[in-house]
């Protein structure tokens, strides 16, 4: 008996280990064994302001395992956003667009079957043209039968330079920006190939030490995972600022939708 449990065990953890997430904000303490390399492509669609509004952003990841339960990942990031922007009380159509450039390393700490918990620490760095981005994560997760659970609790702390206005004349100016990010998934497994769950994020911003917002996304999400092949699918809308009590469409989208896929290499 002891011994089929084992064997049934064993199946559902090289089920979900055929990749290292189930969601596509939330993070998994899984990573990559060493000499495996995964190249994923993600794409955001962001739909929604106070007025018009619509975003992209798209990233190809390099990653791969470098042993001792340490893996590293290389991103390049593009973002493309159209709205128009109500300023004086005057509308105008805003183009933005930026392009940047990111390392991670992810480095496991316990296994989410074998352990109590399963854990990872997660270290990124984003540099781009107007600004330089740090970012720490902690990483938690458990699989119990086909059941999986994540929660990732994330910093970032943003160093930002705008050009602005002043006069006849265009001047720089510094600020910074720290992001107080909780993500959590759940996710169920159909069987060896498909998932299906909720994923929820709430996203914190303090800018120039002024708390801005406390924004609450939650929707459902969707796995489908092959040999050498995953797809990850979310659609987020948002549920409410829990700093105002209200929605927030000044900053924030009505509704994220993120499609991320993988092969291996």
């Amino acid at each position: 008996m002891k011994k089929i449990l084992f064997i049934a065990s064993l199946f559902l953890v090289l089920a979900v280990n055929a990749q290292d997430r189930l969601f596509t904000y939330t993070y998994q303490s899984n990573v990559l064994n060493k000499g495996q390399k995964e190249l994923e492509v993600w794409s955001t669609m962001k739909t929604g302001h106070q007025d018009y509004f619509r975003g992209f952003d798209h990233t190809l990841e390099f990653e791969t395992g470098l042993g001792s339960n340490l893996q590293t990942a290389f991103y390049l990031n593009s973002s493309y956003s159209k709205g128009i922007v109500t300023e004086n009380g005057i509308q105008s159509v805003e183009d933005d667009k930026s392009f940047s450039f990111a390392n991670e390393w992810k480095l496991k700490l316990t296994d989410p079957v074998s352990n109590p918990i399963g854990s990872a620490v997660y270290v990124e760095y984003t540099l781009s043209p107007a600004e330089v981005e740090l970012e720490g994560k902690l990483i938690f997760d458990k699989q119990i039968g086909k059941t999986v659970q994540a929660l990732n609790i994330s910093g970032e702390y943003e160093f930002v330079n705008e050009l602005v206005p002043v006069n006849s004349l265009i001047e720089v100016q510094k600020g910074h920006e720290v992001k107080l990010n909780l993500n959590y998934g759940l996710a169920w497994q159909l069987n060896k190939h498909f998932s299906v769950g909720l994923e929820a994020y709430n996203n914190n911003l303090f800018r120039n030490n002024a708390f801005e917002f406390s924004v609450l996304s939650a929707g459902p999400c969707i796995s489908y995972y092959t040999e050498g092949f995953w797809v990850n699918l979310s659609v987020l809308p948002q549920i409410t600022d829990l700093k105002s009590g209200k929605l927030d469409y000044t900053e924030n989208e009505k509704l994220r939708t993120r499609l991320l896929f993988s092969f291996a290499l």
